[in-house]
């Protein structure tokens, strides 16, 4: 191509440096002086790390050079600072070009599974806020609790709990619960109480007791974020198999009655979120464990 020609091989002291040095990162490109084109951008890139634009703009240089690993290591990381920032679906779609790129790079899919995953965590996220707006806190308004679900929702989106419900669930459950700031030592439940309520720690724990006839405690089991206790009384209508007490201070969602009516009332699957709540069957562990320390069948 000519027009190409009159461009290439310009050195120090050439009369064309000057129109060389003119030219443009685009018009690099398009003449396709690749090389220059990545001198100037690592040059940009040294004095600027953050530019992201700059960081494509390798990547897309990179894969006209053939160099494949290096346009997906660009690629991958302008996705991972997108996904800092919370942009989920920009990180995929730039996860999903390296993959045309370099098919056979295994470490994208699991890159890809990751933001996929962080996407779908964020969309929770923000459903279980949504649900928080639309009931009242004891102790606080909803901005309130919406301030405290952003700080503790990180303990409690690596849970299972969350892992199994879907969005409308969240939103609906979050909706339907109390959430409450427990201390240490605070009794949440008594054993035989037919208190029809289920717990859910945010963030702290807590412990199931079983109370000896001599009055000393034995400590069974304690429950961390996410572990749903009581699913037995509420669901079943059966008793508390233990007491409860806050073993480690923090936030906990408490369900009773009227707030599961309200969660299960317009749901589109009533049972799923149930069977999610109930799925662990920690009731039916704690009631096994004391019916073993006490020597009878549960």
């Amino acid at each position: 191509m000519v027009f190409k020609g009159w461009f290439k091989g310009a050195t120090a002291g050439d009369p064309a440096r000057q129109e060389t040095d003119e030219l443009t990162l685009e018009d690099l490109i398009v003449l396709e002086r690749y090389g220059e084109a990545e001198a100037r951008l690592k040059a940009r890139l040294q004095a600027e790390p953050e530019d992201l634009h700059g960081h494509l703009k390798l990547a897309e240089v990179y894969t006209e050079l053939g160099r494949s690993s290096d346009a997906v290591d660009q690629y991958i990381h302008v996705a991972e600072e997108y996904a800092k920032d919370g942009f989920y679906e920009k990180g995929v779609a730039l996860l999903q070009k390296a993959m045309k790129v370099n098919p056979g790079e295994e470490t994208l899919r699991t890159k890809m599974y990751s933001l996929e995953r962080a996407k779908g965590l964020e969309h929770k996220r923000e459903a279980a806020a949504e649900g928080l707006r639309l009931t009242r806190v004891p102790g606080g308004g909803t901005g309130t609790a919406v301030l405290q679900l952003e700080r503790a929702w990180h303990q409690l989106a690596t849970s299972p709990l969350v892992e199994r419900l879907t969005t409308e669930h969240l939103r609906r459950l979050f909706g339907a619960v109390e959430m409450l700031r427990c201390e240490e030592g605070e009794r949440v439940a008594e054993r035989g109480s037919d208190r029809a309520e289920l717990w859910i720690p945010m963030t702290g724990s807590l412990c199931a007791v079983l109370v000896r006839d001599d009055g000393r405690e034995t400590d069974l089991r304690r429950f961390g974020p996410g572990a749903v206790v009581g699913e037995g009384v509420l669901f079943e209508g059966g008793r508390w198999p233990a007491g409860y007490r806050v073993a480690e201070a923090g936030l906990f969602l408490r369900l009773d009655r009227a707030g599961l009516e309200h969660a299960l009332l317009g749901n589109s699957d009533p049972r799923g979120l149930i069977e999610a709540l109930r799925c662990d069957g920690n009731d039916r562990d704690i009631a096994a464990a004391v019916a073993r320390l006490e020597g009878r069948r549960a």
